[in-house]
């Protein structure tokens, strides 16, 4: 029975100190980037600065040529690796994309990001 107990605090302070180093991991955090004027009037954003839909609002750019700047809550150590892609339309795209430490460009040169489209980002840090 005490072996048990034992076992069992060792799993539960286990995955406590992995928790608590996933939230204090540099470039971790639940708090949403904030969307750069280039994103357009009205665009909206929901997730962190991992993983997250930007919605963009309308004046983005020209068709083909739209763009959307994140600033990201906690600026990471290095740059994060980012992919992109635009989920509206027929067929999902994928999107280029270009981070720094505190910023993710979601970029539709090249492919189409337009007023209205929905844009979702995958970024980690290493």
């Amino acid at each position: 029975m005490r072996r048990n107990v034992l076992r069992r605090r060792a799993v539960l302070t286990a995955v406590l100190l992995i928790g608590a180093a996933a939230l204090l991991w540099p470039g971790a955090s639940l708090a949403a980037p904030t969307l750069g004027a280039d994103c357009g009037s009205g665009a909206s954003i929901v997730g962190s600065d991992s993983a997250g839909k930007v919605t963009l609002g309308t004046g983005t750019g020209p068709i083909g040529y739209g763009r959307c700047t994140l600033t990201f809550s906690v600026p990471s150590t290095s740059a994060p690796a980012c992919q992109g892609m635009n989920e509206s339309g027929r067929y999902p795209a994928p999107i280029g994309v270009k981070s720094t430490t505190t910023t993710v460009v979601l970029d539709g040169t090249g492919t189409t990001i337009s007023d209205g489209d929905v844009v979702s980002y995958l970024c980690v840090t290493y």
